[in-house]
């Protein structure tokens, strides 16, 4: 199961290596921010429960009636022609300011091939590489993985990871999941009904990663809880105090006329979780 789900963590060494003329351990933006934890690792008993469409009368189980609510609220608000419908991110569901810029968002985070900087925890992209990493410093902590499957506790950095986890590992179960915000539901009517709210205007929106909550408690006891250092990063284990720790996006080596690899120094990470921050800055240029 777990080779189907994308990991992206590295903890190998080898994306390690130290500046002998700083001193400095110079570790990959993926190694260092991101990461992800495999929870209980228990499986979960197979219920085969099925649940009843009130709209169509259709019985499914677990995913494939998720998937079926999914295209019902969809061609609802097609219907409805709002504003909204060409604004809103059909895959992460982050509203935008205008066409354009929601265009621009699905271009260089959800169908792009090509190496955009984007943050996976945000799924936002930036100008430069740069940019993004002066938005990690800024906004992410080292092994910060805010996305949570309530059932079994594997979360990671990346949402996609815990949708897919979610798919594989709790498919023919009772449980259903809500997309914006993760929360697990047994029964059918309570998760529709939720599930059409978050489909309103009133949304409580992290500023730190996707989820989506439909207050404003639920979404800071979300930002306490989970965006914070959840596992140190396995190459910091054992640096001497004071060690300057440069984060890059790459590992090239810069070599006589080539372009300097963007970067950032931080200090030697503490092995506890840091404190929340009062107020979290957002970094410019975030599309």
């Amino acid at each position: 199961m777990e080779s189907r789900l994308a990991k992206i963590s590295s903890p190998t060494s080898q994306n390690k290596t130290f500046d002998p003329k700083t001193g400095s351990l110079i570790l990959l933006l993926s190694d260092f921010y991101y990461g992800y934890h495999k929870g209980d690792g228990q499986p979960e008993q197979k219920t085969h429960s099925t649940f009843k469409c009130l709209s169509c009368l259709k019985v499914l189980k677990n995913i494939k009636f998720m998937n079926h609510m999914k295209h019902h609220f969809e061609l609802e608000k097609q219907r409805g022609d709002s504003w909204e419908n060409h604004t809103t991110c059909q895959h992460c569901y982050r509203q935008f300011p205008t066409p354009f810029q929601l265009q621009r968002h699905i271009a260089s985070v959800h169908t792009t091939q090509e190496p955009f900087a984007v943050c996976k925890i945000c799924e936002l992209s930036f100008e430069t590489d740069q940019v993004l990493l002066q938005h990690m410093k800024d906004n992410h902590k080292p092994g910060e993985m805010p996305y949570v499957c309530q059932l079994c506790n594997y979360r990671s950095s990346a949402f996609g990871d815990v949708e897919t986890h979610f798919r594989v590992c709790h498919e023919n179960t009772k449980n259903l999941l809500c997309p914006f915000c993760l929360k697990i539901f047994k029964t059918a009517a309570p998760y529709v009904c939720h599930y059409r709210r978050h489909w309103g205007k009133s949304i409580h929106q992290c500023s730190k990663c996707r989820l989506q909550f439909l207050t404003f408690k639920e979404k800071m006891e979300h930002k306490t809880r989970c965006h914070q250092m959840f596992k140190k990063p396995e190459q910091l284990e054992g640096l001497p105090p004071g060690t300057k720790v440069v984060i890059q996006v790459s590992l090239g080596p810069n070599q006589p006329g080539s372009v300097k690899l963007a970067s950032i120094t931080m200090g030697t990470v503490e092995s506890e979780p840091s404190p929340l921050k009062s107020k979290s800055r957002i970094s410019k240029n975030p599309h």
